[in-house]
């Protein structure tokens, strides 16, 4: 398919199985590619943005990080999502306060990060865990689901649990990443201020608004991980 096609219909969330194998696949072998999705992503984020001189600023930096082959394609559309955002009225992807729950999981939700075996350049260590998170990073979420499914059966270590639940986020998989996030909330290793936040956004993915709020405003109470994007997410729903 058409590049741009595919950046389209993943903003809108409409890409298929094999059309997201497809994007998948770009993304991490194009980098130009993976700058562009990177850039209508930003600009999508442009439209939600309320404070005037914050814009003016995020206008300047994507204007000045954005592919140079498409300058006047892009100056148009900056201009045109400027003029909307003043207006108050909906842009081309209806980035507005009715999005749907799975447009907001779209919107918010990021896979975390490795902090537990951070891949070096260079590096050629082979074992089961290195694996696992080098799968991760490399956005190689089923073979990654896989190993931790192993690691995790063999060590019983929580944080397993922890980003087998991100992966399968990722994979849209809400409904079996939610059980091993109640798990590992149980547990208090470095990352269970982390969970509740995903948590929220796995009941998000299930259309679990009620579930979604209660755990969105819990982040809020206990100032836990990402609790000023919990504010931003409530605030959506109202």
């Amino acid at each position: 398919m058409n590049k741009d096609k595919l950046i389209e219909k993943h903003i809108q969330n409409k890409l298929s199985p094999l059309e997201q194998a497809e994007f998948d696949a770009l993304l991490l072998n194009d980098n130009a590619f993976k700058k562009e999705v990177d850039f209508h992503i930003n600009l999508k984020k442009v439209t939600q943005h309320e404070d005037d001189t914050a814009f003016r600023a995020l206008l300047a930096g994507f204007e000045a990080k954005k592919p140079q082959k498409r300058r006047r394609f892009n100056i148009k559309w900056l201009a045109a999502a400027s003029i909307v955002l003043l207006l108050g009225l909906t842009y081309f992807f209806n980035a507005n306060n009715n999005a749907s729950p799975n447009e907001l999981f779209n919107n918010y939700f990021e896979p975390y990060k490795n902090v537990i075996a951070p891949i070096e350049r260079g590096t050629t260590e082979q074992n089961e865990k290195t694996m696992a998170f080098m799968a991760y990073e490399k956005g190689n979420y089923n073979e990654a689901v896989n190993l931790f499914t192993n690691l995790y059966t063999s060590t019983k270590e929580p944080y397993y649990l922890f980003y087998k639940a991100n992966a399968l986020l990722k994979l849209n998989k809400a409904e079996e990443a939610l059980p091993l996030l109640k798990e590992h909330l149980k547990t208090k290793d470095t990352l269970t201020d982390k969970t509740p936040w995903y948590m929220a956004m796995a009941y998000l993915k299930l259309e679990d608004k009620a579930n979604a709020k209660k755990l969105l405003q819990h982040v809020i109470t206990e100032e836990k991980f990402n609790n000023k994007e919990a504010k931003k997410l409530l605030k959506e729903f109202e």
